[in-house]
């Protein structure tokens, strides 16, 4: 079982940094080499109302999501809920990917439409800069559905 889960990861890996092969890079096609994965991350999202933390900076809104990207560009999408200490029900919603850009809408992000994130991959990891939105995501990217 660990030689399979060595194995998903290393494919994983290699589809998301885009080595094809010994000094092959590509660029990441969000499109192609996220469909049919399950990201898990963290969003950076500015307060609606700004809030001043407690060394008076602003502080930001943190929230912990689940998109699994299915390949018919749909999306079941959850988030962290820190009130009832659980997931969201998921929501079945759109996503797409053109080039390094990932756009996904998830309902506690609470922005007016999807966010927009340009993508840097490295393995499984991920992390991005908001597009049409001021925010920053990571996390990582495993095969499938763990949506469970």
């Amino acid at each position: 079982m660990r030689r399979r889960t060595i194995l998903a990861a290393l494919t994983v890996a290699l589809t998301l940094s885009g080595r094809a092969g010994a000094g092959n890079v590509e660029a990441l096609d969000a499109a192609k080499d996220l469909a049919d994965k399950t990201l898990s991350g963290v969003a950076y999202l500015p307060q609606a109302t700004p809030a001043l933390g407690a060394d008076g900076t602003p502080s930001l809104r943190t929230v912990m999501f689940q998109a699994y990207l299915r390949p018919d560009g749909s999306a079941l999408v959850r988030a962290w809920d820190p009130v009832a200490n659980r997931y969201t029900p998921t929501d079945t919603l759109s996503w797409r990917g053109d080039g390094d850009t990932l756009c996904l809408t998830v309902p506690a992000f609470a922005l007016p439409d999807a966010l927009c994130v340009a993508l840097h991959a490295w393995g499984p990891a991920f992390a991005g800069t908001g597009v049409n939105h001021n925010a920053m995501v990571k996390g990582d990217v495993r095969p499938g559905s763990a949506l469970r």
